[in-house]
């Protein structure tokens, strides 16, 4: 790994996971060589940790707010000054209205207020309960997805590099390219099963023209050809031809570029769409 991708890997580690230089100076040996990611897991472990927790307490601080409503309504429903919260409330409020109709010798239990009383509270309780049961289990299935995309980020970030993408030199503009090439993951939704991504669409298995499941890999590859061209012998000993084509094309922004490159025919059209985007950004 030369010094320009290495500095270019520390910048998004930075970004992404936070990581400090001193981490990420663990990943490489003398040389400079990528040797190991346990230093940018164990990141990512803590980051995923630290949401988790966010939404615990986010479900926490919400049931503690149903629970004062629903304390505050029965309160001044039946005139109760008291301190007292959930199930000794409810007890309390009881008691009080059992005390109302105990001088006339009734059946307490058979009473209307009684009874009205209970069936309020335990429909309250169900509709509560099914409610936060909803909320907790959107939350559970929300932090499913960004724990597995998170995982899909960092390969197809991986196949990316394999593929060997022409980006501008540019640490800050390179990143933006690899954050447009990213956000094209994430219209879909995924399942891991042994050690393997499958893209889901529509909750199927996506296909390819042929009728079978589209690998990980195949989908990233076809992805970053929209937007990136790869390096070759042929485009390093014939740039300066590709600079002189690459005049009579005009790149108006970031988002005509992308535009302009989806709708490419050819490999030769992406190299030409390149060049002039470089020649925008000098």
């Amino acid at each position: 790994m030369n010094d320009i991708e290495q500095k270019k890997l520390n910048g998004f580690l930075s970004k992404t996971l936070k990581m400090e230089a001193e981490d990420m100076a663990s990943l490489y040996n003398e040389a400079g060589e990528l040797v190991s990611l346990t230093a940018a897991e164990k990141a990512d472990t803590a980051r995923v940790a630290k949401l988790k927790d966010d939404n615990d307490s986010q479900y926490k601080r919400g049931q503690k707010e149903v629970a004062s409503k629903l304390e505050a309504k029965l309160k001044d429903k039946y005139d109760i000054e008291s301190e007292l919260t959930g199930v000794e409330l409810i007890d309390h409020i009881l008691s009080e209205e059992i005390k109302k109709v105990k001088g006339n010798g009734e059946d307490i239990t058979a009473h209307p207020e009684y009874i009205k009383l209970k069936l309020e509270n335990d429909k309250s309780l169900k509709a509560k309960d099914k409610e936060w049961q909803k909320k907790l289990e959107d939350v559970e299935v929300s932090h499913s997805k960004q724990l597995i995309f998170s995982k899909v980020r960092d390969r197809a970030f991986a196949e990316l590099d394999n593929l060997k993408p022409i980006l501008p030199d540019d640490a800050r503009k390179a990143q933006k390219w690899r954050e447009k090439f990213i956000d094209e993951f994430k219209s879909f939704d995924y399942q891991e099963q042994d050690g393997k991504f499958i893209i889901l669409k529509d909750g199927k298995p996506m296909q390819d023209s042929h009728g079978y499941t589209k690998s990980f890999e195949e989908h990233v590859k076809e992805t970053a050809s929209d937007f990136f061209e790869f390096q070759t012998a042929e485009h390093r000993s014939s740039s300066a031809n590709k600079e002189v084509e690459g005049k009579s094309i005009t790149i108006k922004n970031d988002d005509d570029y992308v535009a302009k490159m989806k709708l490419a025919q050819t490999p030769q059209e992406r190299i030409e769409l390149l060049n002039a985007y470089q020649k925008t950004k000098k």
